[in-house]
């Protein structure tokens, strides 16, 4: 299943590669190593979104799949 990606992570993308851009820019090593290191956090950043978005997709599809199971079906495998 392919999601669309939510337009927090679709954001910090974006400023990822603004970072990217600047760095390449930079003449001072210092400068590109830092906006480089921006830029991988932006990228952990959308990473972490796109998990919570899966997250939740996979708690809504258990939730809705709970609620369709029979009385005894459905409950925790500690029951079982």
């Amino acid at each position: 299943m392919f999601l669309i990606p939510n337009k927090e992570a679709r954001e910090c993308r974006l400023h990822a590669e603004h970072c990217e851009d600047k760095a390449r820019l930079q003449s001072d090593p210092q400068f590109r190593q830092d906006f480089l290191e921006m830029q991988q956090r932006w990228l952990s950043l959308a990473r972490s979104y796109g998990f919570l978005e899966r997250l939740e997709l996979l708690s809504a599809v258990e939730a809705k799949i709970i609620r369709r199971a029979p009385d005894n079906q459905g409950r925790g495998l500690a029951e079982n």
